[in-house]
Formats: structure tokens, sequence, C-alpha cells
């Protein structure tokens, strides 16, 4: 992981009081479902037109990072509903299990 990388995960974890990741847990972990992925924020709001339901984006910034959150996503029939967000660390985004509009 990039120096650029840590602090601003550090930011983004003070901004939301730890509760979606923790730098100081294991050496810096995340507390819900994270995903890491090269996949741009436009790509994803791409994809989801192609969901079986999806509620419109949200857009927003927490700590300077920009992300994208879903309130519900169903990505095929039969597969199980959730929120999603990605936010953008610059040169990574990390796809959350969360709606990241509750934080900002």
């Amino acid at each position: 992981m990039t120096e650029k990388l840590n602090i601003a995960l550090a930011a983004f974890a003070a901004a939301t009081s730890n509760e979606l990741y923790d730098p100081d847990y294991n050496g810096g972990e995340w507390m819900i479902e994270a995903v890491e992925t090269r996949e741009t924020i436009e790509n994803y709001i791409e994809a989801s037109n192609g969901y079986n339901s999806c509620t419109h984006e949200k857009r927003g910034e927490i700590a300077g990072l920009p992300f994208v959150a879903f309130s519900e996503v169903q990505v095929r029939k039969g597969a199980r509903r959730r929120q999603l967000s990605v936010i953008d660390f610059g040169d990574v985004r990390y796809a959350l299990d969360c709606d990241l509009t509750d934080f900002a």
C-alpha cells in the first residue's frame, strides 16, 4: 500500500469515525465488505444500467474523496439486494457494501 493511499484511508477513517475502516486495527482493516477495484466510478454507474434493479446514484465526497452510492442494487434476478458505494482513492477505488451518503 502506498503512503498516499495510507494517508487517504486514514482521513477517510477519521471522517467516518472508524466505522467503515480502522487504520489501527490489525494494521488497517475494513469493518465492512470492501473490494479493491481498478474500475472507475463512471464504470460502476454505466454497469448499474444493466442491473436487474438499482436506485438512482447519489454522488458525494468524504474527506475530499469522491464517491457514488446506491441505496439498493440487485445485480441479477435472484441475487441479494444490497447497498453499494464506490469511493475513489486516486489510483484505486473500493466498492463497499454500504451507502456512503449515511456518512457524508
